[in-house]
């Protein structure tokens, strides 16, 4: 967008807010009402939402099956069922390694904090002399004083497990389903939404859908292909290191990937804490973090910009906002889907005209 028409735009959303601000005022509190009931009705909305971001992701190979004369619901069962076979195989080849490093996890934590003092010498020593002078200060305890202390441990994070299975199992079974139907039934749904649209809006409901769903397909689809190749790049990097089970964590960098600068950070401060309790030489332990740094730097500032590029049409001010609304409204989950919640938003704002302020707001 150049810069001329960039200023239009504003000039137009500020004239339309001053010519018509009772209007704006209960779009507000129909906004607020959308949030709540989003966010109380979590457990319909997020699988619909997920299913309709997996179908726009799955729609080009279906699609080419269609051209292919392929029947729509044969084809869409294919690539739905190719699908879960490739998640299936993911999670198997990827539990083992999972669970055992949940049944040394705090194991692990207890050399992470060894080797953390051992490199901070000067900081356990610190630490050393203000326990001893609170010992000095401190008032002695009389026989008197002594009660019995008794603490209930909290349960274990492996007991937690099955309940938390099912509920995923249920959850991902509605949203593989749901995906199936919207594949199977994308260009009827379409023409069945044409149908019941006034006749002078027929033909701008229909087109405007489908390039709806090209743009977010093109957008998902180049998404989805730099993760995985990050997620490939950082295991291919963690092997040359020799730490242990890298197809775990390349796996875990490319689900974090999803969540802007937060996931990056944490995958970072995930691989330290790894590095340590593995390697005894700092230099290693170095190594494997530098080298997820550098991967995650090229991603963001070269990789992205340069397949994405105008396909990303949001601020960073709006990418951060979305991050917190979306994770808000249905916590770790909604802050994965949240980037492309907010496109999806954006891009439906920019083709509904009563949403345009809302579109020039997400803008880049």
């Amino acid at each position: 967008m150049s810069v001329v028409t960039h200023r239009a735009a504003r000039r137009h959303v500020r004239e339309r807010l001053l010519r018509d601000p009772v209007r704006w005022m209960l779009g507000g509190i129909f906004l607020i009402l959308v949030m709540a009931v989003l966010r109380l009705a979590s457990a319909f909305f997020l699988p619909v939402f997920a299913s309709a971001l997996l179908a726009l992701l799955l729609a080009p190979p279906v699609r080419w099956l269609i051209e292919r004369r392929v029947p729509a619901g044969v084809a869409a069962g294919l690539v739905v069922v190719a699908v879960v076979i490739v998640a299936i195989a993911a999670i198997v080849s990827l539990a083992r390694p999972a669970a055992s490093w949940l049944s040394r996890a705090p194991e692990t934590l207890e050399q992470v904090q060894r080797r953390v003092q051992q490199i901070a010498v000067p900081l356990h020593n610190l630490q050393r002399t203000a326990a001893k002078m609170q010992e000095v200060t401190s008032s002695p305890t009389t026989p008197g004083d002594v009660r019995a202390k008794v603490e209930v441990a909290p349960p274990g994070v492996l007991s937690t497990i099955p309940g938390t299975t099912i509920g995923v199992a249920g959850a991902a079974s509605s949203v593989i389903f749901l995906t199936f139907f919207l594949l199977a039934a994308g260009e009827r749904f379409r023409q069945k939404l044409g149908d019941i649209m006034p006749e002078r809006y027929r033909r701008e409901m229909v087109d405007g859908l489908r390039d709806l769903q090209t743009q977010m397909s093109r957008y998902l689809s180049t998404s989805v292909l730099i993760h995985v190749s990050l997620g490939t790049a950082t295991w291919a990097s963690l092997k040359l290191i020799g730490l242990p089970n890298p197809a775990l964590w390349g796996a875990l960098a490319a689900i974090l990937n999803f969540i802007p600068y937060l996931g990056s950070l944490a995958m970072l401060a995930v691989i330290g804490v790894m590095s340590l309790a593995t390697f005894d030489d700092t230099r290693r332990v170095l190594l494997a973090v530098g080298s997820f740094l550098v991967i995650s730097v090229l991603e963001g500032n070269v990789i992205t910009p340069l397949l994405l590029g105008h396909r990303l049409p949001l601020n960073a001010v709006a990418i951060f906002l979305g991050l917190l609304f979306w994770g808000w409204i249905w916590g770790i989950t909604g802050a994965v889907l949240a980037v492309p919640l907010t496109v999806l938003v954006k891009v439906i704002a920019d083709r509904v005209r009563p949403l345009e302020p809302l579109g020039v707001l997400l803008g880049n």
